[in-house]
């Protein structure tokens, strides 16, 4: 039976700290709806559909709806007005952040050695980002070129993290078996509670994230110790 290894992106592959990289993020994006409304408005409406999207259980609806419906109740701006300017933002803004982010040649090399040894991976991130903006970031570590079974993004999921819904729908989405597969991230509330779908995991302790909630993973270290904490956690194929 094949292995997959489930691996998160922002301070896990991508090097950087969550909260300096959203408030880069934030800064640009609402120098783009300056026209339209004020800095602090749009501030309180991005977090507020922000939070509305990660609570959101409604399998009926998926998160790019969830998110739309509430920056749109709480803005009082229509959609087809707001969605242009996040598209114009991700196209010529966005890319810009990678300044922000420092280089991590061991992503690539890390991920890499697990497929060569036969894992199938899965880019589990928060998918809070529409998919052009997963891939830019994607891109940031050399990642965007290796055979992703399924990237989890705004457009393509209906459940956030730490919600078990959001592990349940990627193992639903590509048929695996939980016993054979390993979530690997630096966040010990949103990703090691994948151990309680029947996940093994792995906390990358680089950019470590932790609220004292106690979850044990089962095992931990830095992201080069993940290939070889795999096969110990995963023997055969």
């Amino acid at each position: 039976m094949t292995r997959t290894a489930l691996f998160d992106l922002d301070g896990t592959l991508l090097p950087v700290e969550t909260d300096f990289f959203l408030k880069h993020y934030m800064d640009a994006l609402a120098e783009c709806f300056a026209g339209v409304m004020s800095d602090g408005a749009f501030r309180k409406a991005l977090l507020g559909a922000t939070y509305e999207t990660i609570g959101n259980l409604d399998p009926s609806t998926g998160n790019l709806e969830a998110f739309a419906a509430s920056f749109t109740r709480l803005s009082g701006l229509p959609w087809d007005s707001v969605w242009p300017i996040i598209e114009r933002y991700y196209a010529e803004r966005y890319p810009k952040l990678r300044v922000h982010v420092p280089e991590n040649p061991s992503a690539k090399a890390v991920v890499r050695e697990c497929v060569e040894s036969g894992w199938r991976i899965v880019l589990a991130t928060q998918p809070l980002f529409p998919e052009t903006a997963t891939r830019e970031r994607m891109k940031w570590c050399g990642i965007d070129s290796l055979p992703w079974e399924m990237v989890t993004t705004l457009d393509n999921m209906h459940f956030c993290k730490p919600h078990l819904e959001y592990y349940r729908e990627i193992v639903e989405a590509l048929e695996l078996e939980p016993s054979r597969c390993v979530m690997i991230g630096n966040d010990m509330q949103e990703d090691m509670v994948a151990k309680k779908v029947g996940m093994k995991t792995f906390l990358v302790e680089d950019f470590l994230i932790d609220r004292g909630e106690d979850l044990k993973p089962d095992c931990r270290g830095r992201l080069v110790d993940v290939p070889q904490a795999l096969n110990r956690l995963l023997m055969g194929t």
